[in-house]
């Protein structure tokens, strides 16, 4: 199967794979600036029905997320700094117009400054080109996500037994295991804090900052009403 995006607006269909392999379970990036997904086109591939090894890919939907993602970590950081510099003078010469408009016109910029951060840029030459490989090595895959900052991959693997979490650092192209796990299919899911949740036969809160791992403990009471059957037959 391949991925595409569709324009609702337009109902235009903007390919994002025309491989002929397995590509699946898309996730967009927190910046809308990429669309993560795995494939089959690396590992063992599913020519008898079953047994595929997947990798997770990226595909940077223009061409300034694309041109960012392949800094090397000094030059990275180095654009972090001037893009913090550029920010504070664009806020200072902001308040300085909002003070000489007034609160109309302030709440009027901010209406359109929200508008415009809502449009999503696609360059749609080049889509193929702008599409890597992020793990490692192909293995069986149960779920994956980006940190919050798109930095890290996060990603469900099983190579011996069960899933296990593992990471992979995209700027150093650095892998390593996170937790043995050796889960049974799990799912990632996150919250708007950046904290993620595995969930499979149970719920386990995982937090990236410390690498830590906990339960998430469910209470809850059920009532019972013995006259129920009763009541419907009535």
């Amino acid at each position: 199967g391949d991925i595409s995006i569709i324009n609702v607006d337009t109902n235009e269909e903007i390919p994002i794979t025309q491989t002929g392999y397995f590509d699946q379970n898309p996730h967009w990036s927190a910046d809308g600036n990429a669309i993560i997904f795995s494939s089959e086109r690396f590992g063992m591939r599913n020519h008898a029905s079953w047994g595929s090894e997947m990798d997770v890919m990226m595909t940077f939907l223009n061409k300034d997320a694309y041109d960012k993602f392949r800094l090397n970590e000094e030059d990275f950081d180095l654009l972090k700094e001037v893009e913090k510099q550029q920010k504070k003078a664009s806020q200072k010469s902001d308040d300085d117009k909002d003070k000489k408009k007034g609160k109309k016109g302030k709440k009027d910029d901010k209406a359109d400054e929200q508008k415009s951060d809502k449009d999503l840029v696609i360059d749609r030459e080049g889509l193929q080109e702008r599409t890597v490989r992020i793990t490692p090595n192909s293995s069986e895959l149960s779920d994956y996500a980006l940190s919050k900052d798109g930095e890290t991959l996060y990603y469900l693997s099983a190579f011996e037994g069960g899933y296990d979490l593992w990471k992979n650092d995209l700027r150093k192209q650095e892998a390593s295991i996170v937790k043995k796990l050796d889960a049974g299919g799990t799912a990632i899911e996150k919250d708007d804090d950046g904290n993620f949740f595995l969930i499979g036969s149970s719920v386990k809160k995982f937090e990236p900052g410390s690498s830590k791992v906990t339960p998430v403990k469910i209470s809850a009471k059920v009532k019972i009403d013995p006259d129920f059957g009763k009541k419907k037959t009535m």
